[in-house]
């Protein structure tokens, strides 16, 4: 099978089976589909270091391999979150609800129809200081000499990771690819005539549920790279 199709088939095959998992942590699969996940994992690994790959068919395998990590990651928390979840005794996991077991004596304070503190919003409390910072994760990478050729293979690969992440955050209407091409390339002009540089080298990130797309000028060693943000 030739290269192209393989990566093909793994995309595939990655969305057909988060569509299983879907269905399991729903409950509507009796057990998880472990052994599809550890056969895909081994076809996965088993592509990246066997073949020679051009420099489209490595940006679109870099792009699988990320998505791939994340689902797996996500995956095996909620298996986990799962399994603990099932050896929590039945009276613990109904204290840790609020709720007393059967027969027992409601307390004074419902009752009284005591009002219930306030919640603290999300940052505030003892244990805020302890929760790790947002990770910040490259998705896609690119180093753009000329957006406005929209046949090219780097472009095309660069606009189906920035939909994926997209996804991934669970964004809404995504921009046409004419269009995307077309913010690319402004801002590759700007960068271009502000810098003399000959390419524009874009970055696709997630950070904080977002989608972020950064640009600087890839210049010869020894001049000073200036930085373009956009959101």
């Amino acid at each position: 099978m030739a290269l192209d199709d393989e990566l093909e088939s793994l995309n595939v095959r990655i969305r057909q089976l988060r569509s299983q998992f879907d269905l399991f942590f729903a409950g509507a699969l009796p057990k998880p589909p472990l052994e599809a996940r550890d056969l895909l994992d081994k076809e996965v690994r088993r592509v990246g270091t066997a073949r020679e790959m051009k420099l489209p068919q490595r940006f679109l395998y870099n792009s699988l391999l990320n998505r791939w990590n994340v689902f797996s990651e996500l995956w095996n928390k909620k298996l986990q979150e799962r399994e603990e979840g099932a050896r929590t005794p039945t009276i613990a996991r109904r204290r840790a609800a609020g709720r007393k077991p059967d027969g027992a004596r409601p307390t004074q304070a419902a009752d009284s129809e005591a009002p219930a503190p306030r919640s603290k919003p999300a940052g505030e409390g003892p244990d805020a200081a302890k929760r790790p910072a947002v990770e910040k994760r490259l998705v896609a990478q690119a180093a753009i000499r000329d957006a406005a050729d929209t046949s090219g293979e780097e472009m095309k690969a660069f606009y189906k990771s920035f939909l994926e992440a997209r996804q991934e955050v669970g964004g809404g209407k995504a921009p046409s690819y004419e269009k995307f091409c077309q913010e690319i390339q402004r801002q590759a002009q700007t960068i271009r005539q502000k810098t003399d540089c000959e390419k524009v080298d874009f970055r696709l990130y997630l950070e904080e549920n977002k989608v972020s797309l950064k640009a600087k000028p890839v210049k010869d060693q020894g001049h000073r790279e200036a930085d373009e943000n956009s959101s």
